[in-house]
């Protein structure tokens, strides 16, 4: 399925292949955060009269919904320090917690002072002094706030100074893994995941705000009830089934009606009807006027796949997806929803990888396929989805590669997907090759190399000389895990993994291409690294930088055969996922520490210039643009670019992209 812009000037841009920015400075200084965009909406919108606030990432973005067709982003904060996971408001200020990959976690604080440009105040306000926390979300009850975090507890937060709330710390545990909580008057409900599956949903009185405890506990099955929309003395549960439950007697959860329904994992309530979704496709309408007797009363066909949240402003419903959707339904007659705007999330909630077609980023979005996107905004101008089963587990887009006007994606759940941009005007699916499980990519020439690790490691060589109908003409196994491979001259370098009980695996791994349809392995070299998480060749200094466990190689690899360690970096700690990349004489490796800017101009002896964090923890991909702009896709975190020039922030960041009827 493909989506475009419709706007003759950006696709005539397009077609030129005009630029679009100057090349970076050359500075030596070390590179500063230039735009940062997208990441994963793991937190309820806030509504404020027109405007919505929604958390991408580390960010928040505002958009004006005065005109509900045709929404306008306009304005994006500075990152708080880590990916944000809850959102509330509390007078002229928001609040969002935190969490990183790493055993941190605190809290951000917005100013509203004007409303359609939130300001951050503070992007890491501590809530304890200590490590492995664990930060749930936060909720505002009887003028005071409550923060949940699942290892130290329950935290009263005091806004006698609303710029920088003080938390103290009360005697309530928290085991569980809370999703969602929510206050009607002095009850706080918060409802998640047990460890065995069940869903939970806990009561706390806060009639004492400053002395919380826990009044009631209830768990529901977990597959009927998947999650749990709770309300003031009520809850809907959705999942297989359709439950409505009684909960005027706080100590019993009583549940009253119920009905089998299509799977859904998420829904919201307009008057006496309820919407399910998330699952799958589509939009289901129930009639839960009557609480001993729902019934079934519409399906609205619309995407809804991996669907988090819904806020209501007015008569229009918000649903936001992991497809990078926001889903405008007027539901102004509840059991006749009908959407009336498409929005697209500018730089994706979770993209994974990028690469630069003509000047333009295509961003790898992991749950559809990949946006071509306006290098200064990350504005999405062209949509273009894969045809596969709308389930997730169906997809999970990896890598991506390019080789001319075609884009090479492969899918977990399916393999390898091409794109052909020789049209920019009609950009199309081009061609296939059932290759399951792959995460690997890169292609060179006639052939793409593929590998994959679930269900058996494997890499293989695709015959992609007719890009409509490739053909897989080579496989062998693999040992270890492989994480990145690149193809340089007549050698293919895989990094792996290093795997528990097998004695050769680990570090770098060089095969011989001199027939390009039959990799032959010529060594396996490991001076220290263990697990290889990533990898990036100069082929004109013959070298080549290894992203390991705990620091950065770099590996003379004149002779492909015998590769020699040249210098290395380490980082202080040890860690998975790790990436690197390089361009001229610096280097940068990113863990969950933060983005390690070397200089590498004496390769034995790397120097660590900067180290700036990305939301503590590693990203998904770093690539350079040619513009010598560093792009550092977090994933959850979002689309992170360095240096290059500096963008201010528009009070108009452009119209939201809205997609064909």
């Amino acid at each position: 399925m493909i989506k475009k812009l419709l706007a003759a000037a950006l696709l005539s841009t397009l077609s030129a292949g005009a630029t679009a920015a100057a090349p970076a400075s050359t500075s030596s200084r070390p590179l500063e955060l230039s735009l940062i965009r997208g990441g994963a909406v793991e937190a309820e919108p806030i509504v404020d009269g027109s405007y919505v606030y929604f958390p991408t990432g580390r960010v928040l973005a505002t958009w004006d919904y005065r005109r509900a067709n045709r929404p306008l982003r306009t304005g994006t904060t500075a990152p708080a320090e880590g990916v944000i996971n809850s959102l509330v408001r509390q007078g002229n200020y928001l609040y969002a917690t935190w969490r990183g990959y790493d055993g941190t976690s605190g809290v951000a604080v917005y100013s509203l002072a004007k409303p359609g440009n939130p300001v951050l105040i503070d992007g890491n306000l501590d809530y304890l002094q200590g490590e492995d926390k664990y930060a749930l979300g936060l909720v505002v009850a009887n003028g005071h706030l409550y923060l949940f975090d699942n290892n130290y507890g329950l935290f009263v937060g005091d806004l006698s100074n609303p710029r920088k709330p003080a938390f103290a710390q009360t005697e309530i545990g928290v085991p569980l893994q809370y999703n969602k909580l929510t206050a009607y008057g002095n009850v706080i409900y918060a409802t998640g995941r047990s460890w065995l599956g069940s869903t939970v949903l806990d009561l706390y009185d806060v009639s004492n705000p400053t002395a919380p405890y826990k009044m009631a506990d209830h768990q529901v099955d977990g597959l009927d009830s998947f999650s749990l929309t709770p309300e003031k003395g009520f809850a809907i549960g959705v999942g297989n089934q359709l439950s409505l439950f009684d909960l005027s007697n706080p100590q019993q959860m009583v549940r009253r009606g119920y009905l089998d329904i299509r799977p859904a994992t998420h829904g919201f309530r307009v008057g006496s009807h309820y919407y399910s979704f998330g699952y799958s496709d589509g939009l289901d309408v129930w009639n839960i006027g009557n609480v001993d007797a729902p019934r079934a009363a519409g399906h609205l066909d619309i995407s809804t796949l991996g669907g988090r949240y819904a806020v209501k402003l007015g008569n229009t419903a918000l649903l936001q997806t992991d497809t990078d959707l926001v889903q405008s339904l007027d539901v102004s007659v509840p059991e006749k929803p009908r959407r009336t705007a498409t929005s697209w999330l500018p730089g994706g909630v979770a993209a994974r990888d990028v690469v630069f077609w003509r000047g333009f980023p295509l961003l790898l979005q992991p749950n559809y396929g990949m946006t071509v996107s306006d290098p200064l905004t990350l504005t999405p101008f062209i949509r273009l989805e894969a045809k596969l089963p709308a389930y997730l587990q169906a997809r999970s887009f990896e890598q991506i590669a390019l080789a001319g006007n075609r884009a090479y994606l492969v899918a977990w759940g399916y393999g390898l997907i091409t794109f052909d941009l020789s049209d920019p005007k009609i950009p199309r699916e081009s061609g296939r090759l059932d290759f399951p499980f792959a995460s690997v990519l890169d292609v060179k020439g006639n052939y793409a190399y593929l590998a994959k690790w679930t269900n058996g490691g494997m890499l293989g060589v695709a015959d992609i000389s007719n890009p409509e109908e490739p053909q897989l003409v080579w496989v062998d196994g693999l040992s270890s895990q492989p994480y990145r491979m690149k193809v340089d001259g007549r050698y293919l370098y895989l990094a792996e993994g290093q795997e528990f009980g097998v004695e050769d695996a680990g570090g770098l791994r060089v095969y011989d291409l001199k027939n390009p349809a039959q990799p032959v392995l010529l060594t396996r070299f490991d001076k220290g690294c263990g697990s290889a998480f990533d990898l990036s060749v100069d082929g004109a200094a013959s070298r080549l930088y290894l992203a390991c466990e705990s620091g950065m190689q770099i590996i003379n690899i004149a002779k492909p055969a015998s590769p020699a360690l040249i210098g290395s970096y380490s980082s202080g700690a040890s860690a998975d996922y790790n990436k690197v990349v390089h361009h001229g004489n610096r280097a940068w490796f990113a863990d969950v520490n933060g983005l390690h800017e070397l200089d590498v101009s004496n390769p034995a002896n790397p120097t660590l210039r900067k180290t700036t964090t990305i939301g503590h923890q590693a990203p998904q991909r770093m690539r350079v643009d040619d513009f010598g702009r560093l792009w550092v896709l977090g994933g959850n975190s979002g689309v992170q670019v360095f240096g290059g020039f500096k963008l201010p922030l528009p009070r108009q960041d452009g119209p939201i992209i809205r997609s064909t009827p």
